[in-house]
């Protein structure tokens, strides 16, 4: 495929249900498969079979959604590539670094460790909170620092690009969520985890096997983001509201939701469960909602995205990289609220959905469950040790 032949391509393939964004075709060196200028390493619209450029995206198809192509869980760093001698020069460098950072990392756990345990004597809420806040935007800003995550800005989201209404008084600020507010975001890692707990301090949701929403401090969460194996429906799961309601009265911040159940790569948002919001009437009561949306940085041989690897191994190669940087967008309470009024709960939580979508640069809504995210690590690991995931050599001229 070569100059005007490949754009018409990839304007024929922006038309179907390869790519669904619909946006207008980037440029490409002849001699390559186009993908669309809103394509991440994920996306399949150029996926033709026996292509080069297609190989190594081709053979994790069955884990791609059906509808977009999108695959939400091959990393996004796998097609980066680097020559020997670069390699040989960053090991020699960085490694002295990541074991630094990987020290500096064990100290700040240990930190929000003992500011768990303190507070723990603290038995007012209303004296407790403000100690665990401190305590604990002290660790986490210690463990992005180690980790080299840097901010690269955090703004409220224009309705306008949301097609939201916009809203009827003053524009909300970014992280204005109060005690009890759920919390919506995106899920990639841990990273996700210490960024959050440093603007909100709040209480964290993951969702079981089936979807059921299971309460987390911060250290469970950073466990439970490192692991990709979903865990079981407790006995007596406690509801979104129940858990909404103890953090209100209990001065313990709001209440952060990671509703996908799995890490993804950052192009997408997995499908949320129905039984995450069995006994929810409404998402704007009793405190309210708002959204949080996290987007990594990928220019590196390394990104912030935990999908495949062991959490060990995950942050050894975080901290091997320069830096990270991610980027805020927050959705304030009114208006997430106002969105959703006077909708069943159905149509609020998928509508939720879509729009934490559009606040994500080149996301699409994905129909892939959390539990494929187990089977994909274990075909990348078998893959690993067959050598498949090697691209071919190119042919000399």
């Amino acid at each position: 495929l070569q100059g005007w032949r490949s754009t018409v391509l990839c304007s024929l393939l922006s038309r179907t249900s390869l790519c669904s964004d619909r946006r207008p075709p980037g440029r490409f060196r002849d001699g390559e498969v186009q993908f669309c200028a809103a394509c991440s390493p994920g996306r399949a619209c150029a996926a033709i079979v026996g292509h080069p450029a297609a190989l190594g995206m081709e053979k994790y198809r069955q884990f791609a959604d059906g509808g977009t192509g999108v695959n939400p869980f091959v990393p996004a760093w796998s097609n980066h590539k680097t020559s020997l001698p670069v390699r040989a020069l960053k090991l020699l460098a960085f490694t002295p670094l990541a074991l630094l950072r990987l020290l500096g990392f064990s100290v700040a756990v240990l930190w929000l460790a003992i500011a768990e345990g303190i507070c723990i004597f603290i038995p007012v809420g209303v004296l407790r909170y403000p100690v665990y806040q401190f305590l604990v935007s002290v660790g986490c800003r210690l463990a992005l620092f180690t980790l080299g995550v840097l901010t690269a800005g955090d703004v409220v989201a224009d309705h306008r690009r949301l097609k939201i209404a916009p809203p009827k008084t003053s524009a909300g600020k970014v992280f204005d969520a109060s005690r009890g507010t759920l919390v919506f975001a995106n899920q990639q890692g841990l990273t996700d985890v210490l960024f959050l707990a440093l603007r909100l301090c709040p209480t964290f949701v993951f969702v079981a096997v089936d979807g059921s929403p299971i309460e987390y401090g911060i250290l469970g969460a950073l466990r439970r983001s490192s692991t990709f194996e979903l865990p079981s429906a407790p006995s007596k799961p406690a509801t979104l509201v129940e858990i909404t309601l103890r953090a209100h009265s209990g001065w313990r911040g709001p209440v952060v939701v990671f509703a996908e159940g799995a890490n993804t790569n950052g192009c997408c948002v997995l499908t949320w469960k129905a039984k995450t919001f069995e006994g929810v009437t409404s998402l704007e009561k009793p405190v309210g909602v708002a959204l949080a949306s996290l987007q990594y940085s990928k220019k590196f041989a390394y990104s912030a995205h935990h999908t495949v690897g062991s959490g060990s191994r995950h942050l050894f190669w975080l901290c091997f990289q320069p830096f990270h940087t991610v980027r805020t967008q927050w959705l304030p309470t009114a208006e997430a609220s106002a969105c959703v009024r006077g909708k069943v709960l159905p149509e609020q939580w998928a509508f939720l959905r879509t729009v934490l979508v559009r606040m994500l640069q080149g996301a699409v809504e994905v129909e892939v469950p959390s539990e494929r995210h187990m089977e994909f690590v274990q075909y990348w690991g078998t893959s690993q040790l067959k050598g498949y995931t090697k691209q071919p050599a190119k042919k000399k001229a």
